[in-house]
């Protein structure tokens, strides 16, 4: 008897240390207790070492083909989710976080290039964040200095996690500097500085997120505002905006939502001062019966703005939406919903940092939005998705050439009933844990009452995409893209002219040296196309950028 209490007494200190240290367990299965806890977990992501190829929406145009700027995943502060946590089944303990990621790069066409990502470690209480980049080219396609170009921007953001709420805010500002290159061939070689472009980006940002997963109801608040500038336009605009995303779970089947959204702006341009805004209020109904879900709802949007001299106009948009999924895995949907999307100096020189002066700025308006939708898997190993969309606008933008000066855009709008079909596609081919192979396509019918073609925007646009891994060391991507039915119109023979297409192919390498040093390899426009998707501004030839990346 006395030798069994001594061998209890021998064994209680450990079986007491391994339920402290279940964090790193040794491999034994302990007890069988559940435990729920918010993991709170600031990673700091793997940043996409890649040029993105050429992505274009019916209303909108991604310019990262003109600027060349590399495209990297930012840090982002952490979500909270809730997990089941089992005791007795831990294996491994949490993932090593760092607190830095720094890059340096240089690339043809004199082009330094500079990113520097910095996070506080794992925190129960807060996380913070601070982002630099840097990338310039002095040289262009277009008379050297005279095509150069200047990307810079920085912000810092922070989470504050309370018991029932997340806090957050953010300050950051953007600089871009590019060049008017798209004059006349004919006329003198102007000097660099008398065609530069120069805008600024100031913004700021709070939001409040619910985070208590017992209550039925939630909400996500967010706000902030945008200073943008134009220096050489005189181009000054201030964009105050708030929205609500919040909801209340009704029962097992039934889910209401609000959607909030406000927008006032003031701007500032040439001899004109003007004042814009939006709110949009949006309830919809979400019912749930077996593989059936429903959505129900309206959005009421109230605007000012110039194209309508000022007045306020008020819309009713729809939003009915139908989803079913099959027992195969399969989800059809389809329905119809209207929107009115906002529109600032900001987003519009985003798009195009080629505008000029007198540029109006004015909202993007569609009341109908038909659609049908199918996705999935079509085998195993392969995802599909494939839509058709119908989509009315009554106020509609496209970049067009000014008249005065054809190296600058103004933006034309479309009053009438315009109509845009869009066909759209994607395969992914999931061959192996190391290899991906993606295929997709887009086709558009513009169907305008007085124009035969939109400007600036591609009919068609195919591409295919492939990334590799190799045992988390050394990493590939390729991306092939062909866009084709972009048209422009020539101010000097009043007349539509056709582009010629595009077609561009880019490689991204990368090789993971050790835990700290990595090396990266960026080609872009492998076949020196120089295309034009916007008129006059031929795109660079073939690029290359070298550079190594720190992880600390």
């Amino acid at each position: 008897m006395n030798k069994l209490i001594v061998i209890i007494l021998a064994v209680l200190p450990f079986y007491g240390a391994a339920q402290v240290d279940w964090e790193n367990p040794k491999g034994a299965i302990k007890s069988e207790e559940i435990v729920i806890e918010k993991d709170k977990q600031l990673t700091l992501p793997t940043v996409s070492r890649r040029f993105s190829s050429i992505t274009v929406d019916p209303v909108g145009i991604d310019t990262m083909a003109i600027k060349y700027m590399p495209k990297d995943i930012n840090i982002e502060l952490p979500k909270i989710p809730i997990k089941l946590r089992p005791r007795t089944m831990k294996s491994e303990a949490l993932d090593k976080t760092y607190w830095g990621n720094f890059k340096l790069g240089f690339g043809s066409y004199v082009s330094p290039y500079v990113q520097a990502d910095v996070a506080s470690r794992r925190n129960d209480e807060y996380a913070v964040a601070l982002h630099f980049r840097h990338f310039s080219s002095a040289r262009g396609p277009v008379d050297n200095r005279n095509s150069g170009l200047s990307n810079t921007d920085g912000y810092v953001s922070g989470k504050v996690f309370l018991n029932k709420a997340t806090l957050g805010a953010s300050v950051g500002a953007k600089f871009d500097k590019f060049h008017l290159y798209g004059y006349d061939a004919a006329m003198p070689i102007p000097e660099s500085q008398s065609i530069e472009q120069n805008l600024s980006t100031y913004s700021m940002a709070i939001s409040i997120t619910d985070n208590d997963a017992k209550n039925d109801f939630y909400y996500q608040v967010n706000a902030g505002s945008y200073f943008f500038g134009a220096k050489n336009l005189d181009w000054k605009e201030s964009d105050f905006y708030a929205n609500i995303n919040t909801g209340i779970i009704a029962s097992d089947n039934l889910k209401i939502k609000i959607l909030g959204d406000l927008h006032v702006a003031s701007q500032n341009y040439a001899t004109s001062t003007a004042g814009r805004s939006l709110y949009m209020v949006k309830p919809i109904g979400v019912y749930s019966m077996d593989a059936f879900d429903f959505e129900l709802g309206a959005g009421i949007y109230g605007t000012k703005d110039s194209i309508n001299n000022y007045d306020s106009k008020l819309y009713i948009m729809p939003h009915i939406v139908a989803r079913y999924t099959m027992a195969s895995g399969q989800r059809i949907s389809a329905g119809i919903k209207g929107d009115v999307t906002w529109q600032s100096a900001r987003t519009r020189f985003d798009r195009n940092p080629y505008l000029g002066g007198s540029t109006v700025i004015n909202n993007e308006v569609k009341p109908i939005d038909a659609f049908v939708e199918i996705n999935g898997k079509l085998a195993p190993k392969v995802d599909f998705s494939l839509g058709y969309h119908a989509a009315l606008y009554k106020v509609f933008g496209q970049y067009v050439n000014n008249t005065t000066d054809q190296s600058t855009f103004y933006i034309d709008y479309r009053t009438e009933n315009n109509l845009i079909h869009t066909l759209n596609g994607q395969f992914d081919f999931i061959t192996s844990k190391n290899l991906l192979l993606s295929v997709y396509g887009k086709y558009l019918i513009f169907n305008f009452k007085t124009l035969d073609n939109a400007f600036h925007l591609p009919k068609v646009d195919v591409g295919f995409k492939a990334k590799f891994n190799l045992e988390n060391r050394f990493d590939a991507e390729l991306s092939l893209a062909y866009l084709d039915g972009i048209y422009a119109f020539d101010t000097n023979s009043a007349s539509e002219i056709k582009l010629n297409s595009i077609l561009d192919m880019n490689i991204s390498t990368s090789y993971k040296i050790n835990s700290t040093f990595s090396a990266f390899v960026r080609m872009q426009n492998i076949l020196g196309n120089r295309y034009q998707y916007f008129y006059n501004y031929p795109a660079k030839g073939f690029q290359a950028l070298v550079g190594v990346s720190i992880t600390l």
